[in-house]
């Protein structure tokens, strides 16, 4: 029997390898199967992770960029006025389909992505908006947003932070044409 730590670490790593089966093969929600989600390959993340941004394509699909059938889109943040820099994962029908960072040096980011067909799709963001405070104190606050938004080829996602009565904020994602 190993110590605490290689067992932690052998979970982690059956979980981190079986995830990406699931989310790929659609075993999570089985209702959804029309509605695929990929990061194209040829776009690069705009903060590097430790972790893959895509799950595994399956045989039929293309890896090598989208299908005739395919739709795509971006995904967009722009920085937050005031804000130093802000991190939103995206996560579209239960995949994450991008993780943007803006800051003051790169203001605006964007992610292309591809969906096998139009319509409505659940959409999950999770973020951290970093600022300096009348002190000049860095302070960071973390947001999140659930929703459901329209998406068709051709289609940008954009991401909203909404500041709360209370101090608190929350994140949207809202459906425009592309420019």
């Amino acid at each position: 029997m190993g110590t605490l730590g290689q067992v932690l670490a052998a979970v982690l790593g059956l979980v981190t390898a079986l995830v990406p089966v699931l989310v790929a093969t659609d075993a999570f929600d089985a209702g959804s199967s029309d509605k695929i989600i990929r990061v194209l390959p040829t776009q690069p993340t705009t903060q590097p992770t430790t972790q893959p941004t895509t799950a595994p394509t399956s045989p039929t699909s293309s890896s090598s960029g989208p299908v005739d059938e395919d739709i795509v889109l971006t995904v967009s943040d722009q920085l937050t006025e005031g804000a130093l820099e802000e991190r939103i994962d995206v996560v579209l029908e239960g995949s994450r389909v991008a993780s943007l960072y803006a800051s003051i040096d790169d203001p605006i980011v964007t992610q292309q992505v591809t969906a096998t067909t139009p319509g409505n799709y659940d959409y999950v963001l999770d973020g951290r908006v970093a600022w300096l405070d009348d002190y000049g104190v860095r302070q960071e606050a973390s947001a999140s947003g659930h929703g459901s938004v329209y998406v068709d080829d051709g289609m940008r996602l954009d991401v909203y932070v909404q500041f709360e009565s209370g101090g608190g904020m929350s994140l949207s994602l809202r459906s425009a044409k592309q420019s």
